[in-house]
């Protein structure tokens, strides 16, 4: 088992919260911040509540962990544990 920094979501997000508006040139831009504001605003609750939404814990992650850890296929090697760790934190995964 390795750690890795891709993540997967675990729910879609509704079509029009997922891209941005396309604009042609016939359409102006926006220049009522207060209007833009309040799309985002609508935007950021429509992600806030697809997060409330999932689990807090992946259990079946947790379960794979634990077959991992029983078929001996995770290193517990202290150092190598620390050193990937640290790694990790300082953003060279090398």
């Amino acid at each position: 088992m390795e750690i890795t920094r891709q993540l997967t979501p675990g729910y879609t997000l509704p079509s029009d919260a997922t891209a941005p508006a396309k604009l042609d040139a016939s359409t102006p831009a926006k220049t009522d911040a207060s209007t833009d504001a309040k799309s985002n605003e609508v935007r950021l609750d429509v992600l806030q509540d697809a997060m409330r939404s999932l689990p807090d814990v992946d259990m079946d992650k947790v379960a794979a962990a634990k077959q991992a850890l029983l078929r001996g296929d995770i290193n517990t090697d202290i150092a190598s544990l620390a050193s990937s760790i640290l790694s990790y934190h300082k953003g060279s995964d090398v």
